[in-house]
Order: structure tokens, then C-alpha cells, then sequence
């Protein structure tokens, strides 16, 4: 018997429409809560993004990020306003030896020196041309033996603060580096003056000394390729009287070597590397900066010989005796007390 279009369901239907209806109501309310949430994290990250852009949008400054001259510029509540160089990437630099040093340099990460107002100007670049020793990584160290006695660069390779880092562990990072970049550009790099007379008593660097010393054939010049190497691997090359190399805030090891009570440096008051013009005039006689007014008999330079320091091989005059006996007397062997 087919249903009659009269029979009394009409409550049944009534129910089935408001759970109908709940049901879409309910729908509704969750798509527009869910819909409320994504707006206000939107909202939130574009807030964001406008008072801090630069640390999360990529720019000309993001681009150039791999430069080693790139700076930064921050402000700490607690430790106030500094700038950071942008210090030399070391996995992009090409040494010329494969000493375990550098192999342990390139493995460490070692972040950029922090620079406060009294030493900011170490971030700016552009001037370093012009002020000497002022561009100079203000360093100090320990001058005393037998504490530096083998004082070495791969002692550099650990933290170290000025009571307990050696001078001369700098003096021979710098020695090392500055000779293989004079040796590559076929520049002849001799060791002479008080790096020689180091490696006579004792083949390692004098533990008190200031500087070491290198002699070269040719002619320098900051901008011609070997300048250019130098300051790509961190250093700071100039001319003061003589030409000159000391540690640039943008060397790898900066931030540990760096001295924050110290001063911007003055004249003569950080490690460095003098750089003397050596010549050979006739077939006689040599000249060399710093050598006073005689003249070197070429018997006594050439052919080279060698000597050590620190286990590794450097070129130096063919007499050293000859040599440090004009420049120090007979007793140059036994080092002479400083008061």
C-alpha cells in the first residue's frame, strides 16, 4: 500500500532540520575562528617584518655577506652600541703550504671581534691605507721566558687571554705567513736582523722582541697582487718608513687575539713585521735597508743558506756570523738584559 502525502510525520522533519542547521552553524563558526587566527599571525609577521627588515629580507648587504670588508653594526641593552668587520673567510683563502696549522684554522669557527665606541674606527677599511699602525688589531701578549721560550703560532689555536698568550706566538703567525706570500711572488724573502739571531741561539722567535724581520728583493706596493694577498688573508700592509705588516681586524683569529683594554694602537706597540729592500748592486756588494751606509760584500749573502725556526725551513745570508757579528758584536749569542 503506497504512503499516505497526509500521514502525521511532521515533528520528525522539524528535528532533522535543526541538527541541520546546528551542523552547518557549527561548520561556520570554526572556519571563520580558524580564519581569524591565520589573519592575526599575518598580521603579526608583517608587523615584524617592518621594524626588522633587514634581518629577515634579503638585500644588497645580504648579498654581499661572504665579503670579508662587510661590517655590522648592532646594539646590545646590556653591553651597549658596537660594530663587527666582517672577517676573512678562511675556507675561501688558498695558503701555500699544507701545515696542519691551517688545516685546524680552516676547522674552527671563530666568530668577528666586537668592537665598542673607543675602537670603531677598526671597522671602517676605507681609511687603512693612510694610518699606519693605527689599523693595526690591538694585541698584547707576554714577553717573558722561559714562559714564550718555542713561543708558536699553533698556540694561537686556543684560547688564550694576555696573561697567559706570548707575544712571539703572533710574532711567528705573522713571520710564516708574510715569508710564504713574499716567496710567492717571487720576492726572495730572507729573515735577517733579530729573526735571524732567534733562529742562531735558539731556532725559535726571541720571546721579548717587538717585531720580526724580513728581508725581500723587488718592489712592493699595496695594490699590485701581492699587497692584495696579503690583506685577503687578514692582514694590515703598510708604509711607515719602511714597509710594514701587522694583524688586521679582519684576520680569522681576531676575536681571540683582540685586546679590548687596550688603546688603538700606537706606533710600534703591537706585533709586526718590517719589510727591508735588499738590492744587489754589482757583482761586489749588496745594500739593505736599515744596514746603515756600508755596503754587504756579496760573499757574505749569496748563495743563501738556511736556518730554523719552529721546525721550518727559512732563507737567510750565506754568513750569519759575518752578518750578526757587524750588527751585534762577538757576544751576539748571549742576549743582553733589558731594564
Amino acid at each position: 500500500m503506497a504512503p499516505n502525502k497526509n500521514d502525521s510525520n511532521g515533528p520528525v522533519d522539524g528535528v532533522q532540520a535543526i541538527k541541520v542547521f546546528s551542523r552547518g552553524m557549527t561548520l561556520l563558526f570554526v572556519t571563520l575562528l580558524l580564519a581569524t587566527v591565520v589573519a592575526c599571525d599575518i598580521a603579526m609577521k608583517m608587523n615584524i617584518l617592518s621594524n626588522h627588515p633587514r634581518y629577515f629580507l634579503p638585500s644588497d648587504s645580504d648579498v654581499l655577506a661572504n665579503d670579508e670588508h662587510e661590517n655590522t653594526i648592532g646594539n646590545n641593552s646590556q653591553k651597549g652600541s658596537f660594530c663587527s668587520p666582517r672577517t676573512v673567510n678562511v675556507s675561501a683563502v688558498e695558503y701555500h703550504s699544507h701545515h696542519r696549522y691551517y688545516t685546524l684554522l680552516k676547522d674552527s669557527k671563530f666568530e668577528s671581534p666586537r668592537f665598542k665606541s673607543h675602537h670603531a674606527e677598526l671597522c671602517n677599511n676605507s681609511v687603512s691605507d693612510d694610518i699606519g699602525y693605527k689599523h693595526c688589531l690591538p694585541i698584547s701578549g707576554r714577553k717573558d721566558s722561559p714562559f714564550c721560550t718555542g713561543a708558536d703560532r699553533m698556540d694561537l689555536l686556543t684560547q688564550h687571554t694576555s696573561q697567559s698568550r706570548c707575544y712571539a706566538s703572533v710574532l711567528h703567525m705573522l713571520l710564516v705567513e708574510v715569508y710564504e706570500e713574499l716567496h710567492a711572488f717571487n720576492k726572495t724573502p730572507l729573515v735577517v736582523y733579530g729573526s735571524l739571531l732567534g733562529a742562531v741561539r735558539n731556532q725559535s722567535m726571541i720571546p721579548f722582541t717587538e717585531d720580526t724581520d724580513i728581508a725581500y728583493i723587488g718592489h712592493l706596493d699595496r695594490n699590485n697582487e701581492l699587497g692584495q694577498a696579503l690583506v685577503s688573508k687578514g692582514y694590515h700592509f703598510f708604509f711607515f718608513g719602511i714597509w710594514r705588516v701587522c694583524v688586521a681586524p679582519t684576520h680569522p683569529l681576531a676575536s681571540i687575539l683582540y685586546d679590548s683594554q687596550m688603546s688603538i694602537a700606537q706606533d710600534y706597540l703591537v706585533p709586526y713585521v718590517d719589510l727591508y729592500a735588499m738590492e744587489k748592486l754589482n757583482e761586489t756588494d749588496w745594500s739593505l735597508e736599515m744596514f746603515g751606509s756600508n755596503t754587504i760584500p756579496a760573499q757574505f749573502i749569496e748563495p743563501f743558506s738556511q736556518v730554523s725556526i719552529n721546525g721550518l725551513p727559512f732563507n737567510t745570508v750565506h754568513d750569519p756570523h759575518y752578518f750578526l757579528t757587524t750588527l751585534y758584536g762577538e757576544e751576539y749569542m748571549s742576549p743582553k738584559p733589558r731594564y
